[in-house]
């Protein structure tokens, strides 16, 4: 019994249900522990772009080349692709059966400005938007944004320079193989209050909301929830299949991973241990250090899923009739819009409001209605994408013909 409460797994969920269970009794209690969770988050995220710029020149380097690196960009770009297609299929089926919002009457009258920002929430406003977001305005403010894109453009400089320069560049790779190691070490330390921040978060949640407005609610979350399930599934079978992963060894793998996510709706505070168990599993090094980064900012398939459920779920409970045609239209759109907010805080509201700002059917004020419960859709998103990404790279390493070890001896390598 003292081995089990020593796992951070049991920690993680003794702190989940405690701080349920002082939110729902104790709401103003609840609501006050809020910082627990926001200071637990902070901390997280501030070591995410040190690793992944450390993570991403570690890569490249490790490639040796232009070559090699493109073709696994290449590689995850079509996997990142066809997990986005099935995450808005996943989420355009199930909420087509269910119809959340049928029949449910919510008042939507909130400014959207006001809205976005309470969230924090920034989009990109087309290309020109994009390309000005990924250059910094100096090297190391790419450091100090909060986003992920000066990041990836700052490392990817920095891997090819090294390769350029050769036996020069060996003691600074040297030195960023050293400062990863640092870095996981870190890491090592701070998640140890993961439950302190589930418990502060959860108990926030339960206090401002209340168990019972949120189940008002509960047919969207349970859609969400659905067809989420449907898509990791199909993941899953996926992994399977083709490399060889038990389903059940892989969740039981990252099991404290998953249940961090949980009490913090964050998967970014987790990033740092998925690439570390990643590399346990099997995958390259090489491999991780481009693919997860990559991931994290283009495989945002809890996003889809709540993109294409969300906007079906408004335009039944403002009784408008989406026709076909207007459906294709949103999933193309969707494409785009779901990988437009990585590393922005709301990021999955903050891209249905741009989704819905770039079309006249749903009005974009409806969205006012979801934040009530945007903190379990967050966490169900956040679960998903995190799944996602880790499925997405261990099918690009099978793909490179690296052998995964849970589960069945892998098959015969992809075709290439």
């Amino acid at each position: 019994m003292r081995r089990i409460s020593r796992q951070l797994y049991a920690q993680m969920i003794v702190g989940i249900l405690v701080g349920a269970l002082i939110g729902h009794i104790w709401p103003a209690f609840g609501v006050s522990l809020a910082p627990l969770g926001i200071a637990f988050v902070k901390a997280m995220r501030m070591m995410v772009p040190p690793i992944l710029f450390c993570t991403i020149v570690d890569g490249i380097v490790a490639q040796g080349g232009a070559r090699q690196t493109g073709s696994t960009v290449a590689r995850a770009l079509i996997v990142f692709l066809a997990i986005t297609i099935l995450a808005l299929m996943s989420g355009l089926l199930i909420a087509t059966l269910l119809r959340p919002g049928a029949g449910l009457d919510v008042p939507t009258m909130v400014p959207t400005i006001d809205i976005g920002r309470e969230l924090g929430a920034r989009h990109i406003n087309g290309p020109g938007d994009f390309l000005l977001r990924m250059v910094p305005d100096t090297f190391f403010s790419a450091f100090t944004a909060g986003d992920v894109l000066p990041v990836l453009f700052i490392a990817a400089l920095v891997g090819f320079g090294l390769l350029r320069i050769g036996p020069a560049g060996e003691p600074i790779a040297r030195a960023i193989r050293g400062l990863t190691q640092l870095q996981f070490a870190i890491f090592a330390f701070l998640i140890r209050a993961a439950p302190v921040g589930a418990f502060g978060a959860i108990a926030f949640t339960v206090g401002t909301y209340g168990i019972a407005f949120i189940g008002s609610l509960g047919l969207l979350v349970g859609t969400l929830l659905t067809a989420c399930v449907l898509l990791v599934t199909i993941l899953l079978a996926a992994l399977r299949l083709w490399a060889g992963v038990s389903p059940v060894a892989l969740l039981r793998h990252f099991r404290e991973e998953l249940l961090i996510v949980l009490g913090t709706s964050s998967s970014e505070v987790v990033l740092p241990r998925i690439m570390n168990k990643l590399e346990t599993l099997g995958a390259p090094p090489a491999i991780i250090g481009i693919v997860v980064p990559l991931g994290y900012t283009l495989n945002l398939a809890g996003t889809a899923v709540y993109l294409i459920v969300g906007t079906l779920f408004l335009a039944e409970t403002l009784h408008l009739s989406l026709s076909p045609t207007q459906i294709v239209t949103y999933l193309l759109v969707m494409l785009a819009t779901s990988k437009t907010a990585a590393g922005v805080t709301g990021s999955g509201f903050s891209a249905l409001l741009l989704t819905l700002s770039l079309l006249p059917h749903v009005p974009v004020s409806a969205a006012a209605m979801l934040i009530a419960v945007d903190r379990l859709l967050s966490t169900i998103r956040a679960l998903t994408s995190g799944l996602a990404n880790i499925s997405a790279t261990l099918l690009i390493a099978r793909w490179t013909g690296a052998t995964i070890t849970p589960g069945r001896p892998p098959p015969p390598a992809m075709p290439e």
